[in-house]
Order: C-alpha cells, then structure tokens, then sequence
C-alpha cells in the first residue's frame, strides 16, 4: 500500500518535471527558429549590401574613368579655345587689314584708270574705238556702288593686262585712214608699241605713224615689199624673220 502510494506521488511529482521539460524545449525551438531566421535575414542582407557594394564600386569606377575623361576634354578643349583666339585675333587683324587696303584701294584704282586713260590717248592709234570702250567700261565699273572691290580690281587688272600683251605683239588689219585728206583702205601693221605702219591695198605706198607731230607721213617705196612679208608673218602665212623696218622714224 505504502509502495503503490510512494509510486504515485513519484508520478505526480514527475509530471510536472516533464510538463516544464516540453516547455523549455519549445522555448529553445522557438529562439532557435527565431536565431536561424535572423541569421538567413543577415545573410540576405549581407549578399543585397554586396551587390550594392559591388554596385557601387563599379559605379565609382565609372564617375572616375568619367573624371578622367572630363579633365582630359577640358585639356583638349583648353587648347581649342587657345587656337579659336588667336584664330578669331587673326581674322580681326584681316578684317582690319582689308579696311584699311580697301580704303587706299579705291582711290588708287581710280587713278591707275586716269592714268591709263591718259597712256591710251598719247599711245600709237591702234584699236581707238575698242581701248576708248574699255576705259569708259572701267569708268563705270569703279563708279558701280554694288560692285565688290575685288570685282572692280579683277576688271581693272584685266585692262592693264591686255594693255600690256598689246606691246608683245604684233597685229594686221584693214581700216581707212585719211591720208593727205583723203579717206584710203589701207592696211595696218603694229608692231608692238614700237610703231605703226600702213600699206595701201594695191601696195603702191606706204607710211607710218610720226609719234612727234601725231600724223601718218609717207615711207619710201622701198619699204612696200618689206611691210608685205611683216603682215603676213603677222597674219601667220609666213615665216618669222628678220626685217628691216624704220623704227626710229616713228619718233
């Protein structure tokens, strides 16, 4: 009887011992439920930290590879602005040049034109009518207010030029000249700037042109076969050679 209830009380004061055990157990579970939740958070968090950091190294990497370029652009461009300067400085220095070329320019031409106009008018009389046209072309040209300055000294170049190939050549042609009074068909040779002579078309006289008293005078009848073969070699139906022609009488 004591035995069974000994036995009893055992197991009365057991239950409650292995009550408090299944509690602590569940308490145990539950923070370490609780401990590896925090810990797969941490680690979560670590590897989202990682990507960020590695996010952000990369991005660092990239603003300094971006500086690096930027102070290599400002460098660059440094020089640019040091090259547009002068070349802005240069183009001022044009621009002022031209002003000032254009102001000297003007009136100069106008008296390269009178002069050649003058020069024209105490030259040999070859080819009047055409140089005067010229020269009254040129008169206009310079007068014109819508014509560049550059346009105006082309033309004006263009003159002196065709002046000048005028005593590097020689010409022939057919005109009437007033001879004695009477109006003739002669025909002209020009040799050069350096004299003018004339032939009648049935080659029996012959004349030049007297610089000093600005009148055609006779030549001998001897030069009539001479100022022959000259315009031919002028007209390219004969050969070039060596004449015997009074040039100093032209003066």
């Amino acid at each position: 009887m004591l035995k069974s209830v000994v036995t009893a009380m055992a197991v009365l004061l057991f239950v409650p011992v292995m009550a408090g055990a299944a509690d602590s157990a569940g308490k145990v579970h539950a923070q370490a439920a609780k401990a590896v939740a925090v810990e797969a958070a941490a680690q979560k968090q670590y590897l989202k930290w990682t990507d960020q950091k590695q996010d952000a190294a990369a991005e660092i990497r990239d603003m300094k590879t971006m500086d690096a370029w930027l102070e290599f652009q400002n460098r660059k461009y440094s020089k640019y602005i040091t090259k547009q300067k002068e070349v802005i400085a240069e183009l001022e220095r044009r621009k002022e040049e031209a002003r000032r070329i254009k102001m000297e320019l003007e009136p100069f031409l106008e008296t390269v034109v009178d002069s050649l106009a003058r020069f024209v008018e105490s030259d040999l009389p070859f080819l009047t009518e055409e140089r005067s046209r010229r020269i009254d072309f040129l008169h206009e040209s310079l007068d014109d207010y819508r014509l560049e300055l550059s346009e105006k000294l082309r033309r004006v170049f263009e003159a002196l030029l065709v002046e000048t190939e005028y005593g590097r050549n020689v010409s022939s042609s057919m005109q009437e000249l007033d001879i004695d009074g009477v109006p003739t068909q002669v025909a002209v040779f020009r040799l050069g700037r350096t004299a003018l002579f004339y032939q009648t078309a049935d080659g029996s006289g012959a004349g030049y042109w007297d610089h000093a008293s600005g009148a055609w005078k006779p030549l001998a009848q001897d030069y009539t076969q001479t100022l022959h073969r000259a315009r031919d070699m002028a007209d390219r139906k004969r050969a070039v050679e060596l004449l015997d022609l009074p040039i100093g009488a032209t003066r």
